[in-house]
């Protein structure tokens, strides 16, 4: 029964990230079928500070909460890495072998966010595989801006409102 819901939620996040929209501003648009709603996803102004270096960044804006999530885009030889930072919260979505999904935490820093508490640990399991197919980097962040909000326990991102 679960695995059944599990299945139809994966299809609906899934068609509904392929319909997204990239408008001429180079903004990614679309619905994340969750309770945070829409979403936005624009180039940031400011480069991110990752692992010493200055990559390449995009701020995420979901109709229902008013906090701004960061994606930071590292190039690496064969593939991309996006690192999704909520406050302090950093998550990794990456490719490996020829499949996108959630890898690892990196080390947090001192953060006032307890992992245990965030983090829905089957929702972690279950994205550790979202695609086997390449796709564009702005298909990467429609796919983050959906199945992003699922990773965290129920309600987070909005008491983090």
């Amino acid at each position: 029964m679960i695995m059944k819901a599990l299945m139809k939620m994966s299809c609906v996040v899934i068609l509904s990230c392929l319909a997204l929209v990239v408008t001429a501003s180079n903004k990614v648009k679309g619905d994340s079928n969750t309770p945070m709603g829409k979403y936005v996803i624009e180039a940031s102004d400011v480069a991110i500070n990752y692992k010493g270096t200055e990559i390449k960044g995009y701020k995420l804006c979901y109709e229902n909460c008013k906090k701004e999530v960061l994606i930071g885009v590292e190039e690496l030889a064969h593939c991309r890495n996006f690192i999704v930072i909520l406050d302090d919260l950093q998550i990794v979505y990456a490719c490996d072998k020829g499949v996108f999904g959630v890898t690892k935490f990196p080390k947090q820093k001192s953060t006032s966010i307890n992992l245990k508490e965030a983090i829905d640990r089957e929702q972690f399991y279950h994205q550790k595989v979202i695609t086997q197919k390449p796709k564009t980097e702005k298909e990467l962040l429609g796919l983050i801006a959906c199945y992003y909000p699922a990773l965290l326990k129920s309600g987070f991102l909005l008491q983090q409102s």
